[in-house]
């Protein structure tokens, strides 16, 4: 028999699920707690025993797809294989915005005209940047570039991953996941002065900051 714990960790779990399917057919503005509950098959007051409003539900959501994401992208991280760890970690965060792409359509939205949503955003964008600078710490980039600090070099790679994946998924853009993944893990690679072998698409184009681009 399920204990309290398990029971109320599976009615949050409904009661999320249900709030996603309801965000998405219906857009966030027009749907209720009413329909979340009613799609959950849960009382309004389970509902409240774990969420203020269906702001907080939203921002569970969002978290929870965060920190899944932070965690699997530190551990792609090799210090031993620098750039078939940056070609990872590109690719797989441009797969997990496709797969959660209506919750950070959704953060984009909200955070133009809510306050607490624009400060979660910024807060990812940190915890994306920090994921890297770790990463890039743990491979020592012996190459790096001369007069680039490592920290906003972090910031610079975390903007353009982030905006770069935005664009392709929001504004319909013809880049495959490959080619993407491609081009901004050779650039990376190239400042970082990655040079270990990475077969990339049908080429190999990791190469080091001294040869020609």
């Amino acid at each position: 028999m399920p204990t309290q714990k398990e029971r109320n960790a599976e009615t949050r779990r409904r009661l999320l699920s249900a709030a996603r399917e309801v965000f998405a057919e219906n857009g966030y503005a027009q749907t209720s707690v009413a329909d979340i509950v009613k799609r959950a098959g849960r009382s309004h007051g389970s509902f409240y025993l774990h969420f203020v409003n269906k702001e907080a539900a939203l921002q569970a959501l969002l978290k929870d797809a965060m920190a899944q994401l932070s965690l699997e992208l530190e551990t792609m991280w090799r210090w031993d294989e620098p750039g078939t760890s940056v070609h990872k970690t590109v690719r797989r965060f441009i797969e997990e915005y496709g797969a959660n792409r209506d919750l950070w359509l959704l953060l984009d939205q909200r955070s133009s005209l809510e306050p607490a949503f624009k400060e979660l955003s910024d807060q990812w964008f940190q915890q994306l940047a920090s994921s890297i600078m770790r990463g890039m710490v743990s491979t020592e980039t012996p190459g790096l570039l001369p007069g680039l600090e490592p920290e906003i070099l972090a910031q610079v790679f975390a903007a353009m991953l982030s905006d770069s994946t935005r664009a392709a998924h929001q504004e319909s853009h013809s880049w495959t996941i490959d080619e993407m993944a491609d081009e901004i893990s050779a650039i990376w690679s190239r400042t970082l002065g990655y040079t270990d072998d990475v077969t990339i698409g049908h080429a190999d184009v990791i190469a080091s900051p001294q040869d020609p681009v």
